[in-house]
């Protein structure tokens, strides 16, 4: 069996390989272009079918388990927005500090996608008032990250929502609130959906690879492979 001290290059290079082949929501099948990342990992690593490679973080896990299921536009922008974050992930379980982890992604949700919500919102609103709240609160929660600022952005955002992106907007900002109040690093994903609907598969991929970068910063194993990603698909 595996360990998650046996990460090696050929390991990282299979999985990219299943997961540039395509990806899916759900499970899937074992075949390269109709499994979801984390059974695309199983797959590359020789275990049973399923979504629960036991090298990969928990909390991670359920992350990528929740972004590999959000509203990508096709298979191809899905595997191309996830194939860094399915190397770098490789190897954290048991090593990755999940409360750290947990706090860096709710801080990215708030700091980033809120934003990228209340700017769209703020572009198309009729009222010059109503703007004006809207990139406030987007410029707080940039320079602060905080509950608080995804809190009163929410807020904010909910007494703009007359106006269908403003709606958009609360939505992100409520999930960045509860993902800091709850510590559920899902409502972080819920908060890049949100933004997703302004952006599409851009906000997405971003906040992909922004996880991939604390990833990065905190020293997780599979993250020595990354050159791999270097080449396209």
């Amino acid at each position: 069996m595996v360990t998650e001290m046996e990460i090696t290059r050929e390991i990282a290079a299979k999985v990219l390989e299943v997961v540039d082949a395509g990806l899916v929501s759900g499970v899937g099948n074992p075949v390269p272009g109709q499994m979801c990342v984390e059974a695309a990992v199983c797959y590359a690593m020789g275990l049973p079918h399923g979504d629960d490679p036991y090298t990969v973080s928990t909390v991670l896990r359920a992350l990528k388990i929740r972004l590999n299921d959000s509203t990508w536009s096709s298979a191809r922008s899905q595997a191309t927005g996830l194939r860094r974050l399915a190397v770098a992930q490789l190897g954290s379980q048991g090593v990755l500090d999940d409360t750290e982890f947990g706090r860096r992604v709710v801080e990215l949700a708030i700091r980033k996608q809120v934003p990228i919500a209340l700017r769209a919102a703020a572009k198309m609103h009729p009222s010059k008032k109503q703007r004006a709240k809207l990139l406030a609160a987007a410029a707080t929660c940039e320079r602060q990250g905080t509950r608080q600022a995804a809190d009163a952005a929410a807020r904010t955002a909910a007494d703009a929502a007359a106006y269908a992106a403003a709606d958009v907007a609360a939505d992100a900002a409520y999930a960045a609130y509860a993902s800091a109040a709850y510590g559920d690093i899902d409502y972080a994903v819920y908060a890049a959906e949100a933004a997703a609907d302004v952006q599409n598969d851009r906000s997405l991929s971003e906040f992909a690879e922004d996880i991939v970068q604390i990833l990065s910063d905190m020293n997780a194993p599979g993250c020595v492979w990354l050159n791999l990603t270097d080449a396209k698909p």
